[in-house]
């Protein structure tokens, strides 16, 4: 049994933990078993260390087996640290886009300039222990003094609660995972949407729930200032824009309120919209007519954001335009994501900055929806990313009579499914109740 932690504070923090574990688990000879949630602390800095230097970090653990010795493995760790971004450095201490280290193998002891095992001071760093203790309760300290002998449960018992930021520095738990889908938190700042309609239309309103967003576990902020719900009111480009350009400055002022900066995502069919969105700095544009316009194409070209790609047959949604109810919604679907894909491509827009949404519940009856999601693994075959938005949808009247508003147990139960068969992306209304339901499941 390998333990091995993993830390970073600089860029997105989250992506690069996330690349590092699957960069691991790709790798040949190396089979992870366990990946620890994540923690959040200061920067553990030398004394006279350069103010620049204070950022806090994210942390993980992750279990593993492998085949290798330790220092081959610790020679493959530096090789993937080097291939996600980070540069050779002659100064310790200082911030990383990414650190690996070897912190136990199994009761190994180790004491060498190359590799010291356990990790040094293992036992005074809430952010290594508590997660090792997370993917490893039982494993032992193996070193003479007061913790001889003693389980990494018991070693972290001195700390107290791993959520309240109480231990050394500032260290806990949140509520972000880098195993699972990553959460787009929806922001609607409309009078109209079907769910939450009105609640989030002032600027105050809006920048509070985006917050609470963030806090409960997402990773990117959705903001929609036009409703897609059937009979809502279309909206042109100037009067969609006059709703969201409050609400994106407030977002990008507040940066430095946010637990962990989202990434911003702006819900328009508006080429114009989508223009003034990237001058000030969002990092995708979410199209719910699936980049069908040449003039949206022609914006997002020369870019480096991601476009979600939305399948749809009409907006707003129209129970008069659905696929036919006597075929296939998967071959369907399918046959126009191949198809768009391939516009997309010859736009000169690449495969990897494209999302897709199947767009459960546009153009589709509910017996249709729920066969997307049964069958969501065929659309791994494209090779994008995809993106799921069934929360609150009408289609979960065939689970349940509850409103919209009171669908969020029957939300989160697909959720689980949808993790399960690697979804990248889940766009959900109630965040906090999916990113429990989430580590809980990854726990297990």
């Amino acid at each position: 049994m390998v333990i091995l932690g993993l830390g970073s504070n600089v860029g997105d923090r989250l992506a690069n933990l996330r690349k590092a574990v699957q960069t691991i688990k790709n790798t040949p000879g190396i089979i992870i078993e366990q990946v620890s949630p994540v923690y959040l602390s200061d920067a553990l800095l030398p004394e006279g260390a350069p103010s620049e230097w204070d950022m806090s970090y994210l942390n993980i653990a992750v279990r593993c087996e492998t085949i290798f010795a330790p220092l081959e493995l610790l020679n493959i760790l530096k090789a993937i640290e080097s291939s996600i971004g980070r540069k050779p450095e002659t100064r310790h201490w200082g911030p990383r886009i990414l650190d690996i280290d070897i912190l136990a193998w199994d009761e190994l002891v180790i004491q060498s300039e190359t590799l010291t095992l356990p990790h040094a001071n293992l036992q005074e760093r809430p952010f290594a222990l508590w997660p090792l203790a997370d993917v490893a309760a039982l494993w032992t300290f193996p070193l003479a003094g007061p913790n001889h002998g003693k389980t990494a449960a018991q070693i972290v018992e001195k700390w107290g609660s791993r959520f309240t930021g109480e231990a050394p520095l500032r260290t806990k738990q949140i509520y972000h995972r880098v195993d699972t889908p990553e959460l787009v938190g929806i922001l609607n700042v409309t009078p109209d949407s079907f769910s939450d309609g009105g609640k989030y239309f002032s600027i105050e309103n809006a920048l509070n729930q985006a917050l609470s967003l963030v806090n409960s576990g997402a990773n990117v902020i959705d903001i929609g200032a036009e409703s897609t719900a059937p009979n809502a009111t279309r909206l042109d480009a100037k009067r969609e824009w006059e709703r969201l350009e409050p609400v994106l400055l407030a977002l990008t002022s507040a940066r430095n309120r946010f637990l962990l900066p989202p990434k911003l995502s702006v819900d328009t069919r508006h080429a114009e919209v989508a223009i003034k969105a990237l001058a000030i700095g969002v990092n995708w544009i979410n199209d719910v007519t699936g980049l069908q316009d040449p003039a949206m194409r022609d914006v997002l070209r020369d870019t480096n954001v991601d476009c979600v790609v939305m399948h749809h047959m009409s907006i707003p949604a129209s129970r008069d335009f659905i696929l036919p109810r006597n075929q296939d919604a998967v071959e369907l679907v399918y046959k126009w994501a191949v198809n768009q894909l391939d516009i997309l491509e010859q736009s000169g827009i690449k495969k990897e900055r494209i999302i897709l949404d199947p767009g459960i519940g546009f153009g589709k009856t509910a017996e249709h929806s729920l066969q997307l999601i049964k069958h969501i693994e065929v659309f791994q075959k494209l090779g994008v990313r995809l993106l799921i938005g069934h929360s609150r949808k009408s289609f979960l009247s065939l689970l349940t009579d509850r409103s919209p508003s009171e669908r969020d147990i029957e939300t989160v139960a697909i959720s689980l499914y949808l993790a399960k068969q690697n979804i990248n992306y889940l766009r959900i209304h109630q965040v906090e109740m999916c990113a429990r339901a989430l580590r809980t499941m990854a726990v297990l």
